[in-house]
C-alpha cells in the first residue's frame, strides 16, 4: 500500500470515528437545547443521505412517476367534477400554476395542456364501465404512493380495499374543498382595502411582502403536512409531519429556482426540442417525487429518532436472540390480554420493545405459525392469544418455536457426529422440561 493510500485510509477512518463520537456516542438528552438540535437535524440528516445512497427511495419515486402519469388526469376530473358542482372549477388552475411553479416559463403552456384534458372529459355523461374505470385507476395510483410511503414508515400492511375505498375518495372530495378554502382567504388577504390600509403604515409595504411570503410557504407546508399524516398506514404526529412539509416545501421553492435557472433552457437547447415538454414533465415527477418522499423520511425519523442510526434494516439476531424476542413478544401480547387491556399493534410492539419492525413483523409472523397468536380485524391490526393463557407454559412455547418449520434432515442419517447431535439436543430439552416445565407466562402478572 502507497504512502498516500495510507493517508488516506487513516483519514477516512479518523472522519467515520469522529463522526460516530459526534452524532451517537453523546447524550443528546444532557445537551443544551440549542446543541440538542444540531445533533438531532445533523442524525436526520445523515439518515435521509443513508436512505436515498441505498437507492430504494429513488426506486420508489420512478415507480411513481409511470403511476402518476396514469392517474394524474382521472384524479384531476374528478376533482374538476366536484368543484365544478361548487361553481368554482376555475380555481384549479391557479392550484397548478402554483404547484408546477419549478416548470417556469413552461408551467402556463402545460396548466393549460392539463385544464383542456380535464375539461374535456364529461364525467356526468360518461357510462359506468368508464366512471368504474376512471375510479380505479385513481384508487390504484393512490395504493402505490400508500405502498412506499408504507415502505417509509416500516408499515407492512396497507389498508383493506374497504377502506382505501372510503378514505382515497373522501380525501379527493375533500382536497377540492381545501383549495377552494386556500383560495379564499388569500383572496381576502389581498384585497384592496387590506393591501391599502398596511401600505399606509410605516412598514406597511415590508408587511405585506412578508405575508405574501409567509402564507403559500405555510399552505404549502400544512398541505404537504397532510398528506404525510393521511398516506401512511399508521399514526403520524403532526408535528413530525409538519417538519418535513416545511422541509419540502422549501426544497420545493430551490428546485423550482432550479428547474427556471438551468433545465428549461438546456431543454430549449438540446437536440430534444420538440419533447421538451414531455421530458420537463417526466424529469419534474421523479423530482418531485423524491423530494417528497425524502420529506417523509425526515418526518420518520423525527417522530422515532431512535431509529436515525439502524435505518429500516432488520438487526441480524442470533438463535438465542430471535427465541428471546419471540418469548418476549408472546409474554407482552398475554399479559395485555390477560390484564383486560387494548391489543398491542405491531407498532406499539417496536415502540415497546425498541426494536426494528422489521425484526418485531419476523418474531410476529413465528407466533402466529405456531398458532399462538392471532390477528384481528382493526385497522391497524392487533395481535390476541389464541387459545387459554392460563396453562401456557414458556417451555412449550419455546420448544415450538424451534421444531416449527422443520422437517427431516436429508442426508446421512447414520452419521455419528449427528446422532450425538440429536441425543445432545434431546436431553437439553429434558432438562429444560424438568427444571422449567412448569413456569407459565401469567406467574409474573
Amino acid at each position: 500500500m502507497s504512502l498516500e493510500s495510507l493517508k488516506f485510509t487513516t483519514l477516512k477512518k479518523t472522519i467515520q470515528q469522529e463522526t460516530n463520537r459526534l452524532l451517537w456516542e453523546q447524550d443528546v438528552e444532557s445537551l443544551p437545547i440549542w446543541q440538542r438540535f444540531l445533533v438531532r437535524s445533523a442524525q436526520i440528516i445523515f439518515a435521509v443521505i443513508r436512505d436515498w445512497n441505498e437507492g430504494q427511495l429513488s426506486l420508489r419515486a420512478m415507480s411513481l412517476v409511470y403511476s402518476t402519469i396514469l392517474g394524474f388526469i382521472p384524479t384531476l376530473a374528478l376533482i374538476f367534477a366536484v368543484l365544478k358542482s361548487l361553481g368554482v372549477h376555475n380555481a384549479m388552475e391557479p392550484t397548478l400554476l402554483t404547484l408546477l411553479e419549478a416548470l417556469g416559463d413552461r408551467r402556463e403552456q402545460i396548466t393549460q395542456q392539463i385544464i383542456g384534458f380535464v375539461d374535456n372529459i364529461q364525467v356526468e355523461i360518461i357510462g359506468i364501465t368508464s366512471l368504474g374505470l376512471l375510479i380505479y385507476l385513481v384508487l390504484d395510483m393512490m395504493r402505490k404512493i400508500e405502498t412506499s410511503f408504507n415502505y417509509i414508515w416500516c408499515v407492512s400492511q396497507g389498508r383493506s380495499w374497504s377502506n382505501r375505498v372510503s378514505e382515497y375518495l373522501f380525501a379527493v372530495i375533500v382536497s377540492p374543498l381545501l383549495i377552494f378554502i386556500s383560495i379564499s382567504i388569500t383572496s381576502s388577504v389581498n384585497t384592496t382595502f387590506f393591501t391599502a390600509f398596511l401600505e399606509n403604515l410605516s412598514y406597511g409595504s415590508a408587511i405585506v411582502e412578508f405575508f405574501a411570503f409567509l402564507f403559500p410557504l405555510l399552505f404549502m407546508s400544512l398541505a404537504f403536512a397532510f398528506a404525510y399524516s393521511f398516506l401512511p398506514n399508521t399514526k403520524v404526529k403532526f408535528t413530525s409531519a409538519f417538519i418535513g412539509g416545511l422541509v419540502t416545501t422549501i426544497v420545493w421553492k430551490f428546485m423550482g429556482s432550479f428547474f427556471q435557472d438551468f433545465f428549461i433552457t438546456a431543454a430549449r437547447e438540446s437536440i430534444y426540442l420538440a419533447f421538451a415538454s414531455v421530458l420537463a414533465i417526466m424529469i419534474f415527477a421523479y423530482v418531485g417525487w423524491l423530494v417528497a418522499l425524502m420529506g417523509s423520511d425526515i418526518a420518520y425519523y423525527h417522530q422515532y429518532p431512535n431509529k436515525a442510526r439502524i435505518g429500516r434494516k432488520s438487526i441480524s439476531l442470533s438463535i438465542n436472540q430471535r427465541e428471546e424476542l419471540a418469548l418476549t413478544l408472546a409474554a407482552l401480547i398475554i399479559h395485555r390480554f390477560y390484564k383486560k387491556l387494548p391489543p398491542f399493534t405491531e407498532e406499539e410492539l417496536a415502540i415497546q420493545m425498541g426494536l426494528s419492525p422489521m425484526n418485531i413483523e419476523q418474531s410476529l409472523r413465528y407466533l402466529q405459525e405456531i398458532s399462538l397468536v392471532v390477528t384481528t380485524s382493526d385497522e391497524p391490526a392487533r395481535y390476541l392469544p389464541q387459545n387459554s393463557v392460563n396453562e401456557c407454559t414458556l417451555a412449550d412455547i419455546w420448544r415450538t418455536l424451534r421444531t416449527s418449520g422443520s422437517g427431516p434432515i436429508v442426508g446421512n442419517r447414520n452419521l455419528p457426529e449427528l446422532k450425538r447431535a440429536q441425543k445432545f439436543l434431546s436431553e437439553l430439552d429434558d432438562v429444560v422440561t424438568e427444571k422449567l416445565g412448569k413456569e407459565k407466562f401469567i406467574d409474573s402478572i
